[in-house]
């Protein structure tokens, strides 16, 4: 696989309503009438963060989509660059994780392993319903359209 290629990872639980995000965004993205970019793959990954690790080494650039609980209004969108976080920022730490293994621990270890791009950042939403139950709440289906919208726009 070229090193050239940027992934979107939608990471997420569909089973807990608006922690189902990023895993909304990436289907979404693979059902499009209009074809990607020929440089950008989609890989929905859910809740195996680990599990994603040996197939984000191939990328150039990775950028993982998930629910963010940072204390915002609900819906907001936010976007952290990752790489420089996991570059001798040990005490850098997202907000709070919503999976039982933190992203920020399975990329620690994907660091170590040498198994992580040069570029990874997260680009998320606050959640307003982190309960059973499938779909998003109608803030998050407007924050997902609008992630979507910005991932588009920053990858033509």
């Amino acid at each position: 696989m070229p090193r050239d290629k940027v992934l979107i990872v939608g990471v997420g639980n569909e089973l807990l309503g608006d922690e189902g995000l990023g895993v909304h965004v990436a289907r979404t993205l693979l059902t499009r009438t209009e074809p990607l970019p020929s440089h950008l793959e989609v890989l929905e990954a859910g809740t195996a963060l680990l599990d994603l690790l040996p197939s984000i080494s191939h990328y150039s650039r990775v950028i993982l989509v998930d629910a963010v609980r940072a204390g915002r209004e609900c819906g907001s969108v936010c976007s952290v660059d990752l790489s420089s976080a996991l570059d001798g920022s040990p005490k850098f730490s997202l907000p709070a994780s919503l999976h039982q293994w933190g992203l920020m621990d399975t990329l620690r270890t994907g660091r170590i392993l040498g198994l992580l791009p040069g570029s990874i950042s997260l680009i998320g939403a606050e959640p307003e319903i982190i309960a059973p139950g499938v779909g998003l709440s109608p803030k998050l289906a407007m924050a997902a359209e609008r992630i979507i919208s910005l991932l588009l726009a920053d990858l033509p």
